[in-house]
């Protein structure tokens, strides 16, 4: 039975914490001045992202790691982590620039989520060495609970402590005095306050980790009950599945599902089984029942990577593919070391468990620090494979999808387009016009592509059209940069349509999804335009339609009836399909 290790008032360095968690705030509060106030690194991602990586994880190791019995050696553990933080930071903040032109919310959340799992693996297994505890799983998991509990209630504390000064100054501004409202909203007042809150919180619970225990136990009570009702679950599944098929799977897009169901599993199997392996939660034959709902999870990768398979076979990698596979790959191992110690030890198979967890939690820690490096970069590999589908002919130039590259690619999805333009902006104008759209210059309102190359773009399907028509329609056209986007092709064609003898010009720009038209026509010496409108399209139909517009079969047809005035209001009669 894993021992329990109690921290105290005398084992825990507070002077020490304090200043670890005042350090923290500082940091923090440099950082945020930097932004604001625009000194250095405020222009730089790769240092501001490395700093920050710094700021938040190495204090958050020390805070919750330190005793007097081990402060040499949790810094020696945990500040080569931080170093190394900070160099995938570096680098992931490099993916930000030129920052201009980079959109990098979803990149920042992956960077922070998948930071935020390693550090707290890599502070379990730091602890375990500086206590010097054997390694084992139960040890790993009463680290880990105590790790997050004591840090969400110490946030919560912190987050209280905050709103309480955000109510004492409300209350003495109701009052007319000012000066504590006014205090509270000073950054280098909260920052440190906030990160003091946060240390003190810490140091209170780690002083209450047999409460933090005692809470841990009350869910491992809990989850003896759910796992049961999960294990039956996942075998009515399998037990359904011969009789449906796997096809109304794919047709409601549940691969997700699958995993989630297999994660679920997975976790509550842990919580329950965490102690000794001869410590049996359950009576035999219920423990049977467990163990052969565990033993059939590897069916669950099975259908998984079968499902994933199929869409990436469709469309090619993406990031949320990428991501779903590493999922995969990582559930995939638990169950499968699992099966080998039911297939090895039958009842006993519990002992396998403990290695097992330990082996592939650091596989699991090595994964979320791989994907922010060179070595493992998601967005690249997409980059790369969207851009050789492209070459191989498996999706068209018009079906390219660039907002994706622009919006979730970050830096490699800018040189990636950029690519784009050197390699097909000649041979397809169009792509480059959408591709200037995309980063244009929404501040001073400039166009995003020179009228040459706008020109360029457009299918002449009438010689001689008047230089200043096309300088007109390039005005208009370019002060919506979001339409220009959209827009995959643009047709002009001369017609008469008033038969008065001066030739009208009909303006049809194909958009996704529909065709707009208009009439440019000459009046007050000047080109004007008209809106004549617009039907949508599918893919069945947009190739088709193209192809006649470019064959010049655009026809004029009188109308039937002539227009109803009444008043000021002209109304036309719409003909039947």
């Amino acid at each position: 039975m894993q021992k329990e290790q109690q921290d105290t008032p005398s084992q825990l360095p507070a002077s020490l914490m304090v200043l670890v968690a005042l350090l923290q705030g500082l940091a923090l509060l440099y950082l945020h001045q930097a932004i604001e106030l625009h000194y250095w690194p405020h222009n730089q991602p790769s240092w501001l992202f490395a700093f920050y990586s710094v700021a938040f994880i190495w204090p958050s190791m020390l805070l919750l790691g330190l005793d007097k019995n081990n402060v040499l050696a949790m810094v020696k553990l945990t500040l080569p982590f931080a170093l190394l933080s900070a160099l995938l930071g570096f680098y992931v903040g490099h993916q930000v620039t030129p920052l201009e032109h980079i959109r990098f919310n979803a990149l920042l959340f992956s960077f922070v989520l998948t930071m935020a799992i390693a550090t707290f693996k890599g502070l379990m297994y730091s602890q375990l060495w500086a206590s010097g505890e054997r390694f084992t799983y139960s040890a790993l998991f009463l680290w880990s609970w105590r790790n997050f509990l004591t840090l969400s209630l110490a946030l919560l504390f912190a987050g209280s402590f905050w709103l309480g000064l955000v109510l004492w100054g409300a209350l003495f501004k109701s009052i007319g005095i000012d000066f504590f409202n006014e205090l509270f909203q000073q950054r280098w007042f909260y920052y440190p306050a906030i990160a003091l809150a946060n240390g003190f919180g810490i140091i209170i619970f780690r002083n209450l980790s047999r409460i933090i225990d005692t809470i841990a136990r009350l869910q491992q009570a809990l989850m003896k009950f759910l796992l049961v009702a999960l294990s039956l679950v996942s075998l009515l599944f399998l037990g359904a599945l011969p009789f449906t098929g796997l096809e109304p799977l794919w047709q409601s897009g549940s691969s997700s599902l699958i995993l989630w169901m297999q994660a679920l599993m997975l976790f509550f199997v842990n919580a329950v089984y965490q102690n000794d392996a001869d410590n049996r939660p359950y009576p035999v034959w219920l423990h049977r029942f467990i163990y052969i709902g565990v033993a059939l999870l590897p069916i669950y990768s099975l259908i998984s990577f079968y499902g994933l398979s199929l869409r990436i076979d469709q469309y090619g990698w993406s990031l949320s593919r990428y991501w779903a596979y590493l999922i995969w790959f990582l559930l995939a191992l638990f169950p499968l070391g699992y099966l080998w110690g039911i297939v090895k030890y039958r009842d006993r198979w519990t002992h396998q468990l403990s290695h097992t967890n330990v082996a592939i939690g650091l596989v699991v820690l090595a994964a979320m620090l791989l994907v922010n490096s060179p070595l493992l970069d998601f967005r690249k590999m997409v980059v790369e494979n969207q851009l050789q589908r492209l070459a191989d002919n498996k999706v068209s130039v018009d079906d390219f999808d660039i907002r994706y590259f622009r919006h979730h690619l970050a830096a490699s999805g800018y040189q990636g387009l950029q690519n784009l333009k050197a390699q097909y902006g000649e041979s397809h104008p169009n792509l480059l016009l959408r591709i200037n759209a995309l980063y244009a210059d929404r501040v001073n309102d400039l166009p995003s592509s020179s009228r040459d190359e706008f020109i360029a773009a457009i299918t002449l399907l009438t010689d001689n059209t008047p230089d200043e028509l096309l300088t007109a329609i390039y005005e208009q056209e370019t002060k919506s940069h979001w339409r220009m986007q959209q827009t995959q092709h643009y047709f002009i064609q001369a017609l008469d349509l008033d038969q008065d003898g001066q030739l009208e010009y009909l303006w049809l720009v194909d958009r996704d999804g529909y065709i707009e038209m208009k009439l440019f026509f000459h009046e007050d010496k000047q080109w004007k335009s008209s809106y004549v409108g617009s039907f949508r399209t599918d893919q069945d139909n947009a190739e088709k339609i193209r192809q006649a517009i470019l064959a010049g079969e655009i026809e004029l047809v009188p109308s039937r009836w002539h227009d109803v005035v009444i008043g000021e209001q002209r109304f036309r009669v719409r003909q039947s399909d």
